[in-house]
C-alpha cells in the first residue's frame, strides 16, 4: 500500500512537470512567432532602430533556446541588413563578424555559411567586387564540403553577375557561362532563378566575338521557359534587343530598345541602336541624356561642393579685404615718409642758400675792406689784398667743401628713400596682382557653380513633373454602374520622393496598391518609377496580391545592390461579390470605416489585422501570404503611408494613429475625396509651421 502511494506520487509529479515543460514550450513559440512578426512590422520604420535592435536581441535569445538555428541566424543577418539600408555600415559589419563568430564556436555549419553570403551581400553594396567575388567562392567551397544538398543557385547568379559588370568583357565570357550552367544544374531550382540562369547564359553569348548561332540557341531556350513560366526580367528586356540586332534588323532593335522600361537601359541601349542605323545625332542626344541621369544621382554632393566653394569663397574675400586695408596702411605710412623727406629737401635747399648769401656778405665786406685800406695804407694794400684774397679763398672753398658735403649726404638719403620706396611699391604691387587673379579666379568658380546649381534645380523640377505623371490623377473614369468613389493625393517631402500608389479596372476587379520607397530624393523616386510599372504590368496578367508581391520582390531584390526596399499594400477586389484579396508587405495597416455604425461607436473604424509579411527587395525567393475580407461593400478603406502618422510639429509630436482613427471614426462619410482633403487639413493644423519631414500619400476608397 505504502509502495503504491510513493509511485502514485512520483508519477503525478512526472505529470505535472510534463505538462509545465509543454505549456513553457507553447508560450515560448508564441513569444518566437510575435517577435518575429515585429521584426518585419518594424523594419521599414525608420525612427524604430533602436525598438528594433531590441526585438531582434529578444528574438535571438529564444531561438537560441528553443535551437532554431533558421530563424537565429535570419535575425542576424536582419539586423546587419538594417544598418547597412540606413547607411551604418560599419556596424552591420561589426554584427557579421560576431554572427560569425558565434557560428564557428557553435560549430554550425548552416550559421557559417549565412554568413559569409551576408558578408558578401554587404560588400556587393559597397561595390567591393573583388571581396564580394571570393566570398561567393567561399560560400561554394563550404556548400560542397558541409551542405551537399543546399540549393546555391543564387551564388553562382551573383558571381555571374559580378563577371558581366567586369571592363573586360573579352576575358570573363566564359566565367559567365560556367556560372550560369552551374546554376542550372542546382537542385530544387524555382523557376525565377532558372529565367536568370538562362538570361545570363545568353549575355555571355553576347560578349567577345559576335557569335550569332549560340546565342539564337540559348535565346530559344530562354523563350521557351519565359512561356511557360510567365516570368520576365530586366535582363531578359535587354536580350530581346540583342536578338534583334541579330535577327530582325536595326530598326526592330530601337524599337524594343525604347520600350525598356529601366531608365539607363533604355538610354545606353536605344544610343547603341542609332549608332547601328547611322543616326549619330539621335545617338548623341541620349548619351547627354544619359550623363545627366547620372549626374542627377549626385545632386546631394553637387549641393556639398557648392555649399564648400561658397563657404571658400567667403575667407578669400575676407583675406583679400584684410590684405587691401593692410596695403592701404602702408601707402600712408609711405606717402607721410615722402613728405617727411621733401620737408628736409626744402629746409637743407634753404640752408644751402642762406650759406651762398653770407659768403656774398663776407666777399662785399672784404672788397669794402680793400678799398679802405687802400686809401688809409698804400703799403699795406698789396697785404690787405692777399690776405684778403687768401681769407676769401679759404672761406669760399670751406663753404663749397661743406656745400658738396650736404649736397652728397642729401642725395644719399634721397636716393635711398627713392629706393626703398620702389622696392616696397612693387612688392606690393606683386601682391595685389596676385590677390587679384585668386579673386578672379574665385568669382569665376562662383558662376560655374551657380549655373550648375540652377541646371541641378530644373532638372530636379522637370523630375518631379514626370513622376507626378506617373500616377493616375483622373479619379472619375470609372463606368457609373460600377459603385467606385475613389481619390488619392500624394506629396513629397523633397522635389522628388519615393512613395506611390497605382489603380485601374479590369474584368469587373479593381487592382490597387499604395507604396513607400526606403529613403528619400531621386533614388527612391528611380525605385518608385520601377515598382509602380512593375505592379502594373504583373497585375494585368491576372495574378493575386500575394503572387503580385512575389514577383515584384524577386525582380527588384535581384539587381538591388543599394538595398532599397518597398512597402506595400495591394488589393485585388471584385465588384460583383465584393469579396477583397489583399496582401501587406510591411506596409502600414489601412483603416476600414463600417459607415453603417454611428459615428459614436467606438468599433466602427479600426486598424485591419494583418499578416506582417516583409517588404518588397530585401531577399529573393520569399513566400508571401495573401488574405481576404468577403465582402467590402458599403465600408470605406483608408491606404496611407508613414508619412501621414509620423508628420511632427515644431515640438516633435507626431500625428499618431489613435488621431487618424479617431477623426474618421467621427465623420460621415460624404466622398473619397472629401475624406482625403479633411484628413490633410487635419496633418497641416497639426504640423504648422514645421518643415514636412517624410513623402505623404493617402488613398481613400468605398465601393457601394
Amino acid at each position: 500500500m505504502h509502495t503504491w502511494h510513493r509511485y502514485s506520487k512520483r508519477i503525478a509529479c512526472l505529470c505535472f512537470l510534463a505538462v509545465t515543460l509543454t505549456v513553457t514550450a507553447q508560450q515560448k513559440t508564441a513569444d518566437i512567432e510575435q517577435l518575429r512578426k515585429d521584426m518585419y512590422r518594424l523594419f521599414n520604420k525608420p525612427d524604430s532602430l533602436e525598438q528594433y535592435m531590441q526585438v531582434t536581441e529578444q528574438l535571438k535569445e529564444l531561438s537560441r533556446q528553443t535551437g532554431n538555428e533558421d530563424l537565429l541566424y535570419r535575425a542576424w543577418a536582419n539586423q546587419a541588413i538594417r544598418l547597412s539600408a540606413l547607411g551604418e555600415r560599419d556596424k552591420a559589419l561589426d554584427i557579421l563578424a560576431d554572427m560569425n563568430e558565434y557560428a564557428r564556436k557553435s560549430d554550425s555549419k548552416y550559421g557559417l555559411f549565412i554568413s559569409m553570403q551576408a558578408n558578401a551581400h554587404i560588400a556587393s553594396g559597397l561595390r567591393m567586387e573583388e571581396q564580394a567575388e571570393e566570398l561567393l567562392k567561399r560560400c561554394i567551397a563550404y556548400k560542397e564540403q558541409y551542405l551537399p544538398h543546399l540549393n546555391i543557385a543564387p551564388i553562382y547568379l551573383g558571381l555571374a553577375k559580378i563577371y558581366f559588370n567586369r571592363d573586360d568583357k573579352y576575358g570573363v565570357k566564359d566565367r559567365v557561362l560556367d556560372m550560369a550552367e552551374k546554376a542550372l544544374r542546382e537542385p530544387d531550382l524555382v523557376p525565377e532563378q532558372r529565367i536568370q540562369a538562362l538570361s545570363f547564359r545568353c549575355l555571355a553569348a553576347t560578349m567577345g566575338k559576335e557569335d550569332k548561332e549560340t546565342f539564337n540557341r540559348y535565346y530559344a531556350d530562354l523563350d521557351k521557359a519565359r512561356r511557360e513560366t510567365g516570368i520576365t526580367n530586366t535582363l531578359g528586356q535587354r536580350i530581346d534587343v540583342y536578338y534583334a540586332e541579330y535577327n530582325e534588323g536595326y530598326e526592330k532593335m530601337l524599337e524594343k530598345a525604347l520600350a525598356l522600361r529601366n531608365t539607363p537601359d533604355r538610354l545606353v541601349m536605344s544610343s547603341y541602336a542609332y549608332t547601328k542605323l547611322g543616326r549619330w545625332k539621335d545617338a548623341y542626344y541620349l548619351q547627354v541624356r544619359y550623363k545627366k541621369y547620372a549626374d542627377s544621382l549626385n545632386s546631394a554632393e553637387s549641393r556639398n561642393i557648392a555649399l564648400n566653394q561658397s563657404h571658400a569663397l567667403e575667407a578669400a574675400r575676407a583675406e583679400n579685404e584684410s590684405k587691401d586695408l593692410k596695403l592701404k596702411n602702408q601707402q600712408l605710412e609711405l606717402e607721410h615718409i615722402s613728405d617727411e623727406l621733401a620737408q628736409r629737401r626744402l629746409e637743407e635747399e634753404a640752408l644751402s642758400l642762406s650759406l651762398e648769401n653770407q659768403s656774398i656778405e663776407l666777399q662785399n665786406a672784404a672788397v669794402k675792406l680793400k678799398n679802405d685800406s687802400l686809401d688809409r695804407y698804400n703799403k699795406d694794400l698789396q697785404l690787405s689784398e692777399w690776405a684778403s684774397k687768401m681769407e676769401a679763398q679759404e672761406e669760399r672753398e670751406h663753404a663749397q667743401h661743406l656745400l658738396m658735403t650736404m649736397l652728397a649726404v642729401i642725395a644719399a638719403l634721397v636716393i635711398t628713400a627713392m629706393a626703398f620706396i620702389l622696392y616696397r611699391r612693387n612688392k606690393h604691387s606683386k601682391e595685389i596682382e596676385a590677390a587679384y587673379g585668386k579673386l578672379e579666379d574665385a568669382y569665376n568658380q562662383l558662376e560655374a557653380t551657380t549655373t550648375a546649381k540652377e541646371r541641378i534645380e530644373s532638372e530636379l523640377r522637370i523630375a518631379r513633373d514626370i513622376q507626378m505623371g506617373m500616377v493616375p490623377h483622373v479619379f472619375n473614369a470609372f463606368p457609373e454602374d460600377s459603385g467606385i468613389d475613389l481619390y488619392a493625393s500624394m506629396t513629397p517631402a523633397k522635389e522628388v520622393g519615393g512613395d506611390l500608389y497605382d489603380f485601374f479596372l479590369k474584368d469587373q476587379k479593381l487592382y490597387v496598391c499604395v507604396g513607400d520607397v526606403s529613403g528619400k530624393g531621386v533614388p527612391a523616386s528611380m525605385t518608385m518609377a520601377v515598382a509602380v510599372n512593375l505592379f502594373r504590368s504583373v497585375a494585368k496578367e491576372g495574378f493575386t496580391p500575394a503572387q503580385i508581391a512575389m514577383r515584384l520582390n524577386d525582380t527588384l531584390s535581384a539587381d538591388n545592390e543599394n538595398s532599397i526596399f518597398v512597402t506595400m499594400f495591394i488589393a485585388e477586389i471584385n465588384l460583383e461579390t465584393g469579396r477583397m484579396d489583399y496582401c501587406n508587405a510591411g506596409h502600414n495597416s489601412p483603416v476600414f470605416v463600417n459607415n453603417a455604425l454611428k459615428t459614436d461607436d467606438p468599433s466602427r473604424a479600426y486598424y485591419i489585422e494583418m499578416e506582417p509579411n516583409a517588404p518588397v527587395g530585401l531577399w529573393p525567393e520569399l513566400e508571401y501570404i495573401g488574405e481576404s475580407i468577403d465582402n467590402v461593400k458599403g465600408y470605406t478603406l483608408l491606404i496611407y503611408s508613414d508619412g501621414l502618422t509620423e508628420a511632427e510639429n515644431e515640438e516633435q509630436e507626431q500625428h499618431g494613429e489613435e488621431r487618424l482613427l479617431a477623426l474618421v471614426r467621427d465623420a460621415e462619410f460624404v466622398s473619397a475625396e472629401t475624406t482625403v482633403n479633411m484628413i490633410l487639413d487635419d496633418v497641416a493644423d497639426h504640423v504648422g509651421s514645421a518643415d514636412q519631414s517624410d513623402d505623404l500619400t493617402i488613398l481613400c476608397l468605398k465601393i457601394s
